[in-house]
């Protein structure tokens, strides 16, 4: 769950080793890492930047998970380092699986406890390491405030681990997700989102959507609905638009008519690229803020807007020079100072790449507009979404496995996510260091409860086609033991059943202030960089797959949210969700995984997966 994030008022135009557990000893997570990995540790960080991922990982009595996890990755990013944190309630302890990993494979890992991140204090003076004053039978508000604050501290402490052993590429998920290509699919991909508006709709920026809920008092029948606010532009003439509304003015659309109870779907469907319209009839294009926010600036101000220039931000003032203050009366160069909510991107970053400085309108706290000179430029332009699904047709198919072919084929063959992001960077040459990140965010796909042994692959929507693929469990495994083997049903994508995004970071592109203090949120780990609407599902290059497993498996962990996790009903219920399409993509990796490393090392390695011991 995300605990929200509220958003800037900017407007632009048009358009490490020592267990969590009492009995073991606190060690320096700063220098510590477990075994024979130290050295390995020390020698990365004097030398180049690693051709591997790098996870951080926040567990909770997932040993039955957690091989597969592993295996999967380490076979698909390719993963070779890992920082776990281990949640003070769990019952059990991962370290006989990573050892395992680490002595058989070139798998590095780290496990922290609270110490090794979280400060004994938030910058609001209250207690955030948790230690036993709370487990999943107590207070279930307190102890879901404090596993979010173990969230946002962890996830930029790990970052900043990797960042100082000179790591790049770091993945930010849980052990229930798996992050794989997002093909194209023709009978369930989502809608293309628009790259600007159709003609004559007007465009809505630094929108928010707001949902409610209210009783007729007469008839007593619930009214749900959606509507959007935002600053409109592109009003011909600046000619008002409804209720003497122009150009830059903050509106909102009244309720929305959606074709679909969920509000995000289609494309109608409150999401950015996408046309709105409301009860009256009156259309909106909702703009993509983040993808415009430094590429699309205004040339000059609006009208009557005052310009600010020689601007900067300091806390939550920013001091400028204003021109043309025809309301305000101030001569042409007065410095002032405007209280804002505002927070100015960085200036430069390690690759020397320049953020822009201005070209936006900016509301102050109360409510007046400015517009900031745009001082520096950004080059290059974002990718449109026409471009972006050319990368998604770039993206490399399921190798071919038949029984009879050599060990190694398959596993050459499997191209993993690194390589598409090596590949594209190729590609895009000079662009890549703006549209590739540093900040990828990922739209989640659940996939529910519901299993089909029955074969049935006429209704699966593959992307392979030879018979002998279909048998993606090797010989001596049981694929009920994995869910990425065994579930295969999942939610219509873009729902809200997906819920929020997952994110990678390219840590090595970020100066090492952006990991400092607590995070976003676990979902936008990082504030300027990672994006906080949903990414649209059709322009995205991966997903992340979120499996909800058998109820057994559901139910296993003991931590805040365990009242909900021991909910039949609610495990139902998310289950119902998830039955909409079924596809395979992600299924031949085992087959692929076992040939690389061989069968009985595999075996070894994927000892435990899918068994859930009771624990006391």
């Amino acid at each position: 769950q995300s605990d929200g994030t509220n958003g800037d008022s900017i407007v632009h135009d048009g358009a490490t080793f020592t267990l969590n557990h009492s009995h073991l000893p606190n060690t320096d997570s700063d220098h510590a890492i477990h075994s024979k990995n130290s050295i390995h540790s020390n020698i990365n960080s004097n030398n180049n930047k690693q051709s591997f991922f790098s996870a951080c990982l926040l567990i909770n009595d997932e040993n039955p998970r957690l091989p597969e996890w592993i295996a999967y990755h380490y076979h698909t990013l390719p993963l070779r380092h890992l920082i776990v944190a281990i949640d003070p309630s769990s019952r059990s302890s991962p370290l006989p699986i990573l050892e395992r990993w680490e002595t058989m494979t070139e798998m590095e890992f780290k496990i922290w406890n609270d110490v090794d991140f979280l400060p004994s204090v938030d910058k609001f003076g209250k207690d955030v390491r948790r230690g036993d004053k709370c487990d999943g039978n107590d207070g279930e508000t307190d102890c879901l405030w404090h596993h979010r604050k173990r969230q946002r501290y962890f996830v930029k402490k790990c970052m900043a681990d990797f960042k100082k052993r000179n790591k790049t590429w770091t993945l930010l998920t849980d052990v229930d997700e798996y992050v794989t290509f997002n093909h194209i699919k023709e009978n369930d991909d989502p809608p293309l989102p628009l790259a600007m508006a159709p003609k004559g709709v007007p465009t809505l920026c630094d929108w928010k959507a707001k949902e409610y809920h209210s009783v007729d008092n007469v008839t007593g029948l619930v009214d749900m609905g959606v509507e959007v606010e935002g600053t409109i532009t592109g009003l011909p003439n600046d000619v008002g638009h409804h209720n003497g509304t122009g150009n830059g003015d903050h509106i909102s659309t009244g309720t929305l008519v959606t074709a679909n109870y969920d509000y995000f779907q289609g494309t109608d469907g409150v999401a950015y690229g996408n046309v709105v319209t409301n009860r009256k009839g009156e259309r909106y294009f909702l703009r993509d803020d983040f993808a415009f926010r430094d590429a699309v600036p205004m040339a000059q101000a609006p009208g009557a807007v005052p310009t600010l220039r020689d601007s900067h931000v300091n806390g939550t003032t920013l001091y400028a020079a204003i021109y043309n203050d025809y309301q305000g009366g101030n001569a042409d160069g007065t410095r002032i100072e405007i209280e804002t909510n505002w927070r100015e991107p960085p200036m430069e970053w390690e690759d020397g790449s320049r953020t822009l400085l201005g070209g936006h309108l900016m509301i102050a706290t109360d409510r007046r507009t400015f517009y900031v000179e745009r001082e520096r430029s950004l080059w290059p332009p974002h990718l449109s979404p026409a471009e972006l699904m050319s990368v998604r047709r770039r993206l490399p198919r399921p190798p071919t496995t038949t029984s009879g072919s050599d060990e190694k084929s398959s596993s050459k063959a499997y191209s993993t996510i690194l390589d598409v992001l090596e590949s594209e960077t190729r590609i895009f040459g000079e662009y890549a260091k703006e549209t590739i990140g540093p900040c990828l965010s990922m739209p989640r796909l659940l996939y529910g409860s519901y299993e089909n042994r029955t074969d049935d692959y006429a209704a699966a929507s593959l992307v392979w086609a030879d018979d002998n693929d279909r048998a993606a469990t090797p010989d001596g495994f049981d694929e009920l033991d994995f869910v990425t083997l065994r579930y295969r049903w999942h939610a219509v994508k873009e729902a809200r059943a997906n819920k929020f995004q997952k994110a990678m970071v390219d840590v090595s592109r970020l100066r090492m202030e952006a990991f400092d203090g607590e995070a976003e949120n676990i979902h936008v780990p990082l504030r300027y960089h990672c994006r906080k609407d949903p990414p649209r599902y059709s322009t995205s290059y991966f997903r992340v797959n979120h499996y909800l497993d058998s109820f057994e498996a559901y139910s296993y962990r003991n931590d805040a949210r365990s009242n909900k996790r021991q909910c039949r009903e609610c495990y139902d219920q998310k289950g119902r969700e998830a039955t909409t399409s079924m596809d395979d993509d992600i299924r031949p990796w085992l087959k692929s995984f076992v040939e690389s490393v061989g069968h009985e090392k595999a075996k070894k390695l994927l000892a435990g997966a899918g068994k859930f011991v009771r624990l006391s």
